[in-house]
């Protein structure tokens, strides 16, 4: 595994112990404790962590991040996937909001939201 992975991996893994602090506070809290909450999220941390993954492999596959981003108009942001890609913090930092990204879709968007636990 190559150390952008590996940082893009951490970056998702602070997503995740930022979400169970809130889930193990009260008032809302969830579970009891950061073991509980593993217990108890485990399937929507999987699916999420698939998610993500693809999203981020998609940025190494090339001709498809450059075109999506041609297609949206958003050529001057095609130094951004050359840094997410290279740039091991960077990849941390990224793997870090797209977490919360798919987290709020998964978890907000109706239609989205019904298909995932």
């Amino acid at each position: 595994m190559s150390w952008v992975w590996f940082f893009y991996y951490i970056g998702m893994s602070m997503y995740w112990l930022k979400r169970a602090y809130f889930g193990i506070q009260k008032p809302n809290a969830v579970a009891n404790g950061y073991g509980h909450y593993m217990r108890r999220s485990w399937a929507p941390l999987l699916i999420r962590s698939v998610i993500d993954s693809f999203l981020f492999w998609i940025l190494f596959t090339p001709g498809i991040a450059d075109k999506g981003l041609a297609y949206l108009g958003w050529t001057s942001w095609a130094f951004a996937v050359i840094l997410i890609t290279q740039v091991p913090p960077v990849a941390g930092v990224f793997g870090f909001f797209i977490d919360s990204v798919v987290d709020i879709g998964v978890s907000k968007i109706p239609g989205i939201k019904d298909s995932f636990p």
